[in-house]
């Protein structure tokens, strides 16, 4: 027996003592609530374990094998390490979030601006007391382990960087202060991993970093990146793949056409062409959106490169009508003997897939939220119905049940860019940037008309009656050379055209209709007002200098015009257009910063008269009430609004969203204000009311939430015809 125990004995000590860590892994979503039935797996080179979370969202895996191990579930990649060490036995329990929206980001790189550091060696610590030993593991996705690897560990606290590299086994050692935050530079690069070190003396720590260098051919032309021969099928640590499927109004393939990803955050630019399938690839290095533009389109997606973790890739399929066909299109152009063009060719739509996931309850009602599309905007309420854009880069647009959120139906328009969609007798109207008039059934989404009308339409369309008034670009064909802009109007139901005349630029916004006229404010000041039945034009006045479109009374225009270089809110003579008066206060000017979106939502400062007694203006810094009758400044109070805000008017109170997404009510009497809600991000569209809830976009979200307050303020600029009169 004594034998027998001694052998025993031998054995244990002649083997590896077995490791043994029983490691907890909970995953919880963004709200708190366990992710269940979720297959994890814990990778350690060639050993793959598997596990399922339970209803409380928690997995348990038994660790016996030396060696680091690297978790990862659904699309989450190496959402956490462990590193086992041989004969060590113990617990260790983590619990980590499930945030594929970046809710919870991780924290930002320490700004290093003005920082002077110091260079330190590696492991010129190793002897020191209080310091950590840190070993940097880095790998390929593949597990391939990468050598000679420069790399720093950056201390902004100690103003020091411990300089490195990765030996032939993939591993950087570092000694370095423990109870420490680091970033981790590779190459260069800054921040690319962060962590802390133990707070006890002699701790040893591993870091796994999976770390894959961008393989292309590139070539650069001022700010403009031309990439060739990419053969890599996932994203680099760098840079993200994107992939770009072009086809067009027949599914068919569009080749060798030009395509451009413009940096939103910087000058930089990715130039590139589709292959021969219609396909265009690239490389596009990580932290920030990009905007792809085609050569007679813009901004028809966006690619979110902002995450910086893991090797991210993303695609997508858009339809383009073709640059041959456009070109073809404009040259064979049909002109009457006045010079407009009549042959207007359709736009087709396609039934656009049902989104996922984007609807959420909330206490107070529910949000809508399609993904990173860019502005949601201002949605349209009607027939119980929530009528909204994708996003605008996206050519999606949807009816929701308005109390819900439920969804009805969807079109796939055949281009991104959407304007506010007007409802007018069971229609919804909508203008693309690039460059459709779409006539649609609001109960189902049929198309019952469309126009691609020019190569960019900044505005909204109008409706009165059986007819749409917009304004567009005719391409340079007035035979009198001096104005080349039409104000078109259309049959409501057929499209058929029911009369033409000239402007000379593009409408502020929208046309504004109201009795038996239309009236334009062109993009030059310049003021036009038409026979809205007859087109024929009644006046024009070349002297008014109008930055916002007009609200009119009985005899009266209101609107913001430039006066000796300075806005003020001026009164025109519906009459004769007639200066009758000048209010006296100067208004800070609106500006639009020129991007798509804003170029199709921009009012300038476009007055509100409420029951002719107040008028009410938003300029770029303030919310402003004027008596009608004296010209007094009633209130003034400073809001910060983005620049298609407009205030929405209804029961003696004025509501506002702001720039930093709070929701304000204004007392119109006194200006006297409550908060109605703080949102997340700015708003990035008018509000509008229903039932008594209010809808409010902003940072991409639509969130519906109840009010106090009921306004018949239900699409953009309160109604089809735009006339801000409030009674």
């Amino acid at each position: 027996m004594r034998s027998i125990f001694l052998l025993a004995i031998l054995l244990c000590l002649g083997s590896p003592l077995l490791a043994q860590t029983t490691y907890t892994l909970r995953i919880i979503n963004t709200d708190g609530q366990p992710v269940k039935n979720t297959a994890v797996s814990a990778v350690n080179e060639s050993i793959v374990l598997k596990g399922t979370t339970d209803n409380t969202g928690t997995v348990i895996f038994t660790l016996t094998e030396p060696g680091t191990y690297s978790f990862s579930y659904l699309e989450m990649k190496d959402v956490a390490t462990y590193d086992v060490r041989e004969g060590i036995r113990g617990t260790y329990k983590k619990t980590t979030t499930y945030d594929p929206k970046g809710v919870f980001t991780t924290k930002p790189k320490v700004d290093r601006t003005g920082i002077t550091f110091k260079s330190v060696p590696a492991l010129q610590m190793r002897s020191q007391a209080n310091v950590t030993k840190v070993t940097i593991l880095v790998k390929e996705k593949s597990g391939t382990r990468v050598p000679s690897l420069p790399l720093e560990l950056v201390s902004c606290d100690q103003k020091t960087k411990y300089q490195g590299k990765t030996n032939a086994s993939g591993e950087g050692i570092f000694y370095v202060p423990m109870n420490s935050e680091y970033e981790v530079d590779i190459e260069g690069i800054e921040a690319f991993h962060k962590f802390k070190t133990p707070n006890f003396a002699n701790a040893e720590a591993t870091e796994v970093v999976y770390y894959e260098k961008t393989k292309v051919s590139e070539s650069t032309k001022g700010d403009t990146i031309i990439q060739r021969a990419i053969t890599q099928t996932n994203g680099s640590s760098t840079h993200l793949l994107f992939t770009l499927n072009l086809k067009n109004y027949n599914s068919d393939p569009l080749p060798d056409e030009p395509v451009y990803l413009k940096s939103e955050n910087s000058a930089r630019v990715y130039e590139g062409k589709t292959d021969a399938n219609g396909v265009a690839t690239f490389l596009l290095q990580k932290g920030g959106n990009y905007l792809v533009n085609l050569k007679y389109e813009s901004e028809i997606h966006l690619v979110d490169a902002t995450r910086t973790e893991g090797f991210a890739s993303a695609s997508a399929t858009r339809r383009y009508r073709g640059s041959n066909a456009i070109e073809t299109m404009m040259a064979e152009r049909s002109i009457n003997e006045k010079g407009f063009v009549v042959n207007h060719e359709q736009t087709p739509v396609n039934v656009a897939q049902k989104p996922a996931n984007y609807l959420t309850k909330t206490t107070e009602g529910f949000n809508i939220d399609f993904g990173n599309t860019g502005e949601i905007g201002t949605p349209t309420i009607a027939d119980n119905k929530l009528f909204t854009q994708d996003g605008f880069h996206s050519p999606n647009f949807y009816a929701l049940q308005a109390g819900t959120g439920q969804y009805l139906w969807g079109v796939e328009l055949g281009e991104s860019g959407i304007s506010p969609a007007v409802y007018h007798q069971g229609v919804l109207l909508i203008n693309t940037y690039s460059c459709t008039l779409y006539a649609l059934d609001a109960a189902t989404g049929k198309l019952l008309w469309s126009k691609w009308l020019a190569g960019t339409i900044y505005s909204t369309p109008s409706a009165d009656g059986n007819n749409v008034y917009v304004v567009y670009n005719n391409g340079g064909r007035n035979p009198k050379g001096t104005e080349d802009y039409v104000l078109a109007s259309f049959d409501l139901k057929t499209g058929k055209v029911n009369w033409m005349n000239w402007v000379d630029e593009e409408v502020i916004a929208c046309p504004v209709v109201d009795g038996k006229e239309v009236h334009v404010a062109s993009q030059s000041g310049n003021y036009y007002v038409f026979d809205k039945e007859s087109g024929k034009t009644v006046l024009t006045s070349t002297i008014v200098k109008a930055v916002s479109s007009p609200t009119l009374t009985t005899d009266k225009i209101y609107l913001t015009a430039s006066v000796n270089g300075k806005e003020q809110l001026v009164v025109l003579n519906r009459s004769d257009l007639k200066v009758a008066k000048k209010y006296p206060a100067i208004i800070s000017a609106k500006m639009s910063n020129g991007d798509c979106y804003e170029h199709m939502n921009f009012n300038g400062s476009h007055p509100i008269v409420y029951k002719n007694k107040v008028i009410l203006l938003l300029d770029s810094a303030n919310l402003i009430a004027f008596d009608a009758t004296t010209e007094k400044m009633l209130w003034k109070q400073p809001v910060s609004a983005h620049p298609n805000q407009f205030p929405m008017v209804a029961n003696d109170k004025v509501v506002v969203a702001t720039l930093s997404g709070e929701v304000l009510s204004y007392d119109i009497n006194n200006g006297n204000v409550t908060t109605l809600r703080k949102n997340a991000g700015e708003v990035d569209g008018q509000p509008v009311s229903h039932n008594g809830f209010l809808f409010v976009a902003s940072a991409g979200v639509l969130s519906v939430f109840k009010s106090l307050v009921q306004f018949p303020w239900s699409q953009w600029n309160k109604d089809a015809r735009h006339n801000l009169v409030v009674d």
